[in-house]
């Protein structure tokens, strides 16, 4: 039978063909985010040019690294290392723009803790406080987070990130006593 033009492929043998197929994929969507629009925050694909509209944080970079990092993309998950490495997180860095505290939480803060997360690099971990710190004036003590935030402005807001408020501590206390993920597999 001829292939039909925008026809889907044909379905794999296997699991293991399946994987690999999304492997493939996905590998092939990084370099295209990468070869076009490194740095930015999205890819218009069929322009091919990187625009920033999430407050220039490489947000495509952050949403790729746990994703990269499961699919054992290691050359890719090193290059969205590096990108996230050269922004500046801090609001001196940031571009006056208003950003959607919602977002920017789960998929900015959410991407760079899982990185750290699965792989234990601590930059991740200095950008997502970096980021923190920059999100911090949404959040006022007594009150509903702010819709959208200016990730440029500084002020005061609900505790920092790097005070210790009593909530932190408990966050960082239970962090610290959690255990080791391997006990959760016999439980």
């Amino acid at each position: 039978a001829a292939a039909v033009a925008g026809a889907l492929p044909p379905m794999p043998d296997s699991l293991a063909e399946a994987a690999n197929a999304v492997r493939e994929e996905g590998r092939s969507t990084w370099a295209a985010y990468y070869k076009h629009a490194r740095g930015f925050d999205s890819l218009r694909p069929l322009s091919h040019r990187g625009v920033n509209d999430w407050g220039s944080v490489g947000m495509m970079a952050i949403d790729c690294l746990d994703t990269l990092w499961l699919m054992n993309l290691t050359a890719e998950f090193k290059q969205a290392r590096s990108i996230v490495e050269e922004i500046d997180y801090t609001p001196a860095g940031r571009e006056a723009r208003s950003v959607s505290t919602f977002e920017m939480t789960i998929r900015g803060l959410g991407g760079l803790l899982s990185a750290h997360a699965l792989s234990g690099d601590r930059l991740f971990l200095r950008k997502a406080e970096q980021l923190g710190e920059a999100l911090n004036t949404a959040f006022v003590p007594g009150r509903f987070p702010l819709p959208s935030v200016s990730l440029k402005k500084q002020g005061a807001g609900a505790a920092s990130l790097t005070s210790p408020s009593p909530r932190h501590r408990r966050l960082q206390h239970s962090a610290s006593h959690r255990a080791p993920a391997a006990d959760f597999a016999t439980q």
